[in-house]
């Protein structure tokens, strides 16, 4: 049986939206500096990018644990559900956990946490819609769990036209990247996504 669930592309975009370091274009070679020390970010927008990670951790850190139970058709389903019930809970703190972002030392800061509140709501919007139509299914008929399952999955699937709400002009700088990179939440949330895509596929 196929992977049931994969993480939208729209959490995928955030992690890599603010963890980041910044990238020399394909086939270009640095032109030669002078060494010199970088300046440290200022530790309140570490603070800011840390605290950002730390929401979106809620749910992606569950989001990319998932493993189906594809012992059975019904097992396979439940395991969807629970884990969609996971998401659902990790997207309510995520939001909750906004509140606790300090945006003073970032033009922009609370303009991002308002984007990535409206999109946490839209995404919990989906995963509760489509654990209720797991809910709802027959699992004795295979052709109705077949059809409810290719449904969930096209919802899930659409998180990925959404909006990143990470890109904000202030947000898309060389100290931001900077700050991302020492922001302890941000390399572990980057780690969880680079464990998840070189995980073996799940297969039957």
């Amino acid at each position: 049986m196929r992977r049931l669930i994969a993480i939208p592309a729209l959490v995928t975009a955030l992690v890599l939206t603010a963890c980041s370091g910044q990238q020399q274009p394909a086939g270009t070679s640095p032109a030669p500096t002078t060494p010199t020390t970088p300046a440290a970010p200022d530790p309140a927008k570490v603070a800011f990018v840390d605290d950002l990670c730390d929401a979106v951790a809620e749910f992606v850190v569950p989001a990319a644990g998932y493993r189906p139970d594809t012992s059975s058709q019904t097992a396979a389903v439940n395991s969807y559900k629970t884990q969609l019930a996971r998401m659902s809970d990790g997207l309510q703190d995520a939001t909750e956990g906004l509140n606790d972002v300090n945006t003073a030392a970032v033009p922009d800061g609370q303009a991002a946490v308002n984007d990535m509140r409206s999109a946490f709501a839209q995404m919990k919007q989906t995963v509760d819609s489509s654990k209720s139509k797991l809910d709802s299914v027959d699992l004795s008929n295979q052709q109705a769990v077949a059809t409810a399952v290719q449904d969930v999955n096209k919802q899930m699937a659409s998180l990925g036209g959404m909006k990143n709400p990470l890109n904000q002009p202030a947000l898309e700088t060389p100290e931001m990247e900077q700050a991302a990179a020492q922001a302890p939440e941000c390399q572990k949330i980057k780690q969880v996504i680079a464990n998840r895509a070189t995980a073996p596929p799940t297969t039957s």
